[in-house]
């Protein structure tokens, strides 16, 4: 059977890049889904197969999801934004648009080698402060802390034992100087990984990003983990090593319908990244029956936290717990599992053959997605790399909304590339966001004139007694150009989620609203269709998490910007706003027509630009009265300073261009000055020539050389050039001293 000819048991026959390959299956759906996938499932990039599949969930509708979540021991980074906004994304679609049930669950990585070396670092550089702070302390008890921390040694019992030491002196001396005295690494590192995960769900929901159904922590499921980690063992696919456990490679493999490396085969031979997975604080090698094990559980040394095991006290390994927590809510078959690209390996490698192994099953996961690299200047943004700009840094450059837009116009399983925007250190913000902050207007900008031509009508709700409805050529091509759009959009979400496409069909559409807008008579407008457009378009944006599902048409507040407000904040508004847009028409009217004055035009724009816009209002002039649309009250602020700082350099740019007429005019008059028999004796000629004739023209050079007949026809021309010169000089003097005189 050729490759083309190979079908999936629910699809019936696919086309060959949908083959499957030897380690990977289509699901062997239930009753509930037996007929294969609906005609309007997606089809997903699934990296076990490096193609686009269509997708079936084992259940139905419901599709259990797991996807791994952060290690809380820094600030999450933009990096972190792309990977969980695209997933935010990518769930909204399955649940809001293809209808799914969809159970979406996420883990914390609390228990990390990361997160112990930070916490005992902080604990560290704590005390050292309280020492210089309060004087006096030994500096034997300080040398050798900074010594072993610039070394980069990872001894956490030393570490540990130098600190507690210095942590006593500092307390005999000033008891007042330490706020947590009895600090433990048990307690030490919960406490900032505490920190930092609420941190991290803070900037979710600042970005927008829904929560998940279901959240999972390291530290609260140790006990199931020592259990999971010994069925594994049982089943002959884990071994214990000097109080360490270590999953078997070789054995699985050898074992039937067990394949290790399905994701990224070529990784293997990644020696620096295989020890990378096992951390910072990993045991000796020699422990490993094969290179290619990897550890399930590890042996606490001193200064590490440790949790009771049959082996020994211990903390689990950072491939385990996903399987462990995962299996615990969606059991031994799981839908799709996700994250970023960077966990392919070792991470999702590993998760994949312990929990294939747990179950003793051929195939856990049915479709692995991964979200592509956010590269800064080509290079994978990282904290070890010091090249990631956090996720509060970049909302202060941007709101929420212009950031999902700039994902949004990415292919979510593609590398993303910012190049970052600098003044002096300090980054400014990203070439790329321009895109996204012009795509963001577009849509503003239409749900303010599609609303505005509702209002103009008297229809807001997109219907009046008094308004025709009947359709005419301009409403059926409109009416062609919806459905054109509605078919591209479908037939993006179809192909892997495809958001640019989406964004471009929903442009598209844009475009023949515009042109409806400008060939109808604002009078003959029909509402209900123009209705249906701009809720189509909302409901989009919504699935994609930009906008909010408020019934109403417009973005709303997503991720605490607004950038048109929601329907419930312009019924409430608008009234007041429609006054004060009125009254300052009137106003300038009355200016215009002689009445006074610059005094009221002032008043005018003070509110335009000034009260009105911290209000979160932007006003556009226009002829025929302004119109009015509510934005980001901080973006409009960012606009001004913009606008203000532009203007600044355009008036310092002609004050400069000023200064250096009036120094050439005064040079230029300073040198008319000079009579043309005087020129070649002083100023820039001073010193060139020994001898003149009887004008004042050079006949000789210092040296005493006569000069050349042309070089004093040269000179000749420049005497007689500075005699007119003078001339107009002299005149204009003489000018000026007769006006004197008249006076």
């Amino acid at each position: 059977m050729s490759a083309s000819e190979k079908t999936f048991p629910q699809y019936g026959p696919l086309c060959g890049c949908c083959a499957p390959v030897p380690w990977w299956s289509p699901p062997e759906a239930t009753e509930a889904a037996k007929d294969g996938p609906r005609r309007d499932a997606p089809r997903l990039l699934n990296s076990f197969t490096k193609t686009k599949v269509p997708f079936v969930p084992l259940d139905g509708n419901r599709v259990g999801w797991y996807i791994c979540g952060p290690t809380v021991y820094d600030s999450a980074h933009m990096g972190h934004a792309r990977n969980y906004v695209n997933f935010d994304v990518i769930r909204r679609v399955m649940t809001d648009y293809f209808r799914y049930d969809v159970r979406f669950i996420m883990n914390v990585t609390d228990i990390d080698d990361k997160i112990v070396m930070r916490a005992h670092l902080r604990r560290s550089e704590a005390m050292l402060a309280a020492a210089d702070h309060i004087g006096g302390i030994d500096t034997s008890l300080t040398a050798p802390l900074k010594a072993l921390l610039a070394s980069g040694e990872k001894n956490l019992g030393e570490q540990e034992a130098l600190t507690a030491q210095l942590c006593a002196a500092i307390l005999a001396k000033d008891p007042s100087a330490i706020t947590d005295p009895d600090w433990s690494v048990q307690d030490g590192y919960l406490t900032l990984a505490h920190t930092f995960e609420a941190e991290f769900m803070e900037d979710m929901r600042l970005m927008g990003v829904a929560r998940p159904d279901a959240l999972t922590r390291v530290s609260e499921y140790t006990d199931k983990i020592v259990q999971y980690i010994q069925t594994i063992i049982d089943r002959g696919y884990a071994y214990e090593s000097n109080g360490s456990v270590y999953f078997d490679v070789p054995t699985f493999e050898s074992a039937p319908n067990h394949k290790y490396a399905k994701l990224n085969k070529e990784a293997l031979k990644n020696v620096e990244l295989a020890m990378d997975g096992e951390g910072a604080l990993a045991a000796d090698a020699s422990e490993k029956k094969a290179e290619n094990d990897f550890v399930l559980w590890k042996a606490s040394k001193p200064g590490e936290p440790r949790w009771p095991s049959p082996w020994g006290e211990g903390r689990p390994g950072w491939h385990i717990e996903c399987s462990a927590m995962c299996s615990d809510i969606l059991g031994e078959a799981v839908d799709i599992n996700g994250g970023g690209i960077d966990l392919n390996f070792p991470h999702h490698e590993n998760q994949l053959a312990q929990s294939e192994a747990h179950y003793d099953i051929k195939q856990w996961v049915n479709y692995f997605v991964h979200t592509g690299h956010l590269h800064i200047d080509g290079l994978k943004m990282s904290k070890s790399l010091k090249n990631f700009i956090t996720i509060r840094a970049a909302l202060k450059m941007y709101t929420a909304r212009q950031i999902r837009f700039l994902f949004l116009l990415h292919q979510w399983s593609d590398p993303m590339d910012l190049t970052p925007v600098q003044e002096g250190d300090a980054v400014t913000g990203f070439q790329q966001m321009e895109a996204a902050v012009i795509a963001e207007k577009t849509f503003v900008e239409f749900f303010h004139s599609v609303k505005g031509a509702l209002r103009g009508l008297g229809c807001a709700a997109g219907y009046s007694v008094h308004q025709e409805h009947t359709w005419n050529d301009e409403e059926r091509v409109l009416s062609a150009s919806i459905d054109s759009a509605r078919a591209g959009v479908h037939a993006a979400m179809l192909d892997n989620i495809n958001t640019p496409g989406v964004i471009k069909s929903l442009k598209e559409l844009i475009g023949a609203v515009n042109k409806y807008l400008g060939a109808v008579d604002a009078a003959a407008i029909r509402p209900l269709l123009l209705e249906s457009a701009g809720r189509f378009v909302t409901m989009i944006l919504a699935c994609l998490g930009v906008a909010e599902t408020t019934g109403g048409i417009g973005l709303g507040d997503i991720g605490g910007g607004d950038g048109g407000g929601d329907a419930s904040k312009e019924e409430a508004m608008a009234p007041a706003l429609d006054l004060i847009v009125k009254f300052r028409d009137e106003i300038r009217a009355l200016a215009r027509a002689g009445a006074d004055t610059k005094a009221l035009m002032r008043a005018c724009d003070e509110v335009r630009d000034v009260g009105l816009p911290e209000l979160g209002v932007k006003l556009d002039d226009r002829e025929g009265g302004a119109l009015w649309k509510l934005s980001n009250p901080e973006e409009l602020r960012r606009e001004a300073a913009r606008e203000a700082e532009a203007k600044a350099k355009k008036e310092e740019q002609k004050r400069r261009e000023k200064e250096e007429a009036a120094r050439k005019a005064a040079e230029k008059e300073a040198l008319a000055r000079v009579p043309p028999g005087e020129l070649f004796k002083q100023g820039e000629y001073a010193d060139l020539y020994s001898k003149y004739d009887d004008d004042g023209l050079p006949t000789h050079d210092k040296a005493g050389e006569e000069l050349a007949k042309a070089q004093r026809k040269k000179l000749a021309k420049t005497q007689a050039a500075q005699k007119k010169e003078h001339d107009k000089f002299l005149a204009k003097a003489a000018a000026d001293q007769l006006g004197k005189t008249t006076i």
